[in-house]
């Protein structure tokens, strides 16, 4: 494909590089993934100029643009927060990288462009009451709906995993413990074995004994004619329209479902490289980042059991 749109163009355009990035780099990442690149990609290159050639996009240029989005955030009240911020930044330094890489540009200046720094924040996820508010009426409402909420509770799986979710991940049939192990693709099709608990394999089995569908997709759409599986931004629409229904307060979109799991299990003392694990994470790192401050108190005691005052001579 770098071919056919860059090379065969008479002049190649930054809108041109954008196009073949994500049609060429990206192509083992998940489809919301990409859609979360292409995006930002775009208005990237509507700030910058689309039809200006690459190679006369200068480091003025790309400091212009980063100090726009940086004024953003500096906004009272601000009207781009800090996360979006720094995606922003890291989709256009990849995207640099492999125009370096390509040889379409033959300094590192993008490299000036540093990554804003996020505060540090605990992901405590989606508060308790409202995991049981959601669950208790989804169970009297929709077995699917029930199975997707208890799912997400027990495995701490992405929307997008849940989506993806096919009947061929499931060994419901098999023997304890065995029967609550799936098989999660997540993140670019990356596997992951997830666990179901007790509560979530009932659920499980009654949708399935109600479910009505062609397809290999476990939760499927079910308005009439609509035989399909369910995207990732429908599994958020679920939850949203109980959110609203219940008039909850907080955030409970699944990832704040999958941040509630993590602080469960590390309050209730799995090891931090074990969530990682149960999490899907690529490092113990990642974990670490983002939730490695809920372990301040296991520190403390583990400090108060070994600390040893000085002993006079």
């Amino acid at each position: 494909m770098l071919e056919t749109n860059l090379q065969t163009a008479q002049a190649i355009t930054l809108g041109n590089c954008v196009s073949s990035f994500v049609e060429d780099e990206l192509l083992s990442l998940s489809p919301e993934t990409i859609k979360w690149y292409r995006a930002r990609l775009k208005l990237f290159a509507l700030a910058v100029g689309e039809s200006r050639e690459i190679d006369k996009v200068s480091l003025k240029d790309l400091i212009a643009w980063y100090k726009a989005l940086e004024a953003r955030t500096l906004d009272e009240p601000p009207t781009l927060s800090v996360d979006t911020f720094h995606g922003y930044v890291r989709v256009v330094r990849r995207f640099y990288k492999w125009l370096y890489d390509q040889k379409l540009v033959i300094n590192e200046d993008w490299r000036k462009l540093k990554l804003p720094k996020i505060p540090e924040q605990v992901r405590k996820g989606i508060d308790d009451h409202n995991v049981l508010q959601l669950m208790d009426t989804a169970q009297t409402q929709s077995p699917r709906d029930y199975a997707i909420f208890t799912f997400m509770e027990s495995t701490a799986a992405r929307r997008g995993g849940v989506a993806s979710l096919k009947l061929d991940d499931l060994n419901i049939n098999a023997p304890e413990p065995h029967c609550r192990r799936v098989t999660v693709h997540e993140k670019g099709r990356k596997a992951r074995t997830a666990f179901l608990s007790s509560d979530a394999l009932d659920a499980m089995r009654a949708w399935l004994k109600v479910r009505r569908s062609k397809t290999n997709y476990v939760f499927v759409d079910e308005r009439p004619g609509r035989d399909r599986g369910l995207k990732p931004g429908a599994i958020s629409q679920v939850v949203r329209r109980y959110k609203e229904s219940l008039k909850l307060a907080g955030r409970c979109s699944p990832h704040q479902w999958r941040h509630r799991r993590a602080r469960c299990l590390l309050i209730d003392g799995m090891p931090l490289n074990l969530v990682s694990q149960v999490l899907g994470h690529s490092t113990v790192v990642v974990t670490a980042k983002f939730y490695g401050n809920l372990l301040v108190d296991e520190l403390q005691n583990a400090y108060d059991q070994h600390y040893k005052p000085p002993k006079s001579v």
